[in-house]
């Protein structure tokens, strides 16, 4: 069974998603596309609800979310994946559907308190400014496949 293709994004919201997966705030988004920050905040809520994304679910699961569904390009990246260890998979996997350290700890079998340091090293690995960056990142270097992200975004909250 195919699932039907959602309708696009708005142009304004595909406009501030398409900055998103470079893991830019909601500040330099906003000062980048010269709009207010409630404006980002209005269009990020109209893109979470387009692909179905909870409120309370992390950015790093919107972003995977938006470039799962391809309502906006993955970020250019023109150097090569890090190689990562079988434990930086997983966690990267972990990290496109749950959004608090401790499901995102219970998922890869580490502590809530170890997640922190797990991702901050992930992170540097992969030269990433932040999560939702990473997780642009990991699409442009084609880590993830579409057939494991095609399950719901946990509503789990942020990291």
């Amino acid at each position: 069974m195919t699932a039907e293709p959602i309708a696009p994004l708005s142009e304004a919201a595909r406009r501030v998603a398409a900055r998103l997966v470079y893991g830019e705030t909601n500040a330099a988004i906003a000062a980048h596309l010269h709009l207010s920050v409630h404006g980002v905040n209005s269009q990020l809520r109209a893109a979470r609800r387009h692909v179905g994304c909870p409120p309370e679910a992390s950015r790093a699961v919107l972003v995977h979310a938006l470039l799962t569904a391809r309502q906006v390009d993955p970020p250019d990246c023109h150097r090569p994946s890090p190689r990562l260890d079988e434990n930086e998979q997983r966690l990267l996997h972990a990290l496109t559907r749950h959004s608090r350290n401790a499901t995102i700890g219970a998922a890869i079998g580490v502590s809530a308190r170890d997640v922190r340091a797990d991702i901050d090293s992930l992170l540097a690995r992969a030269c990433a400014d932040n999560t939702a960056h990473l997780m642009g990142l990991a699409h442009a270097w084609k880590l993830l496949d579409d057939t494991a992200s095609a399950s719901a975004p946990s509503a789990a909250g942020p990291a």
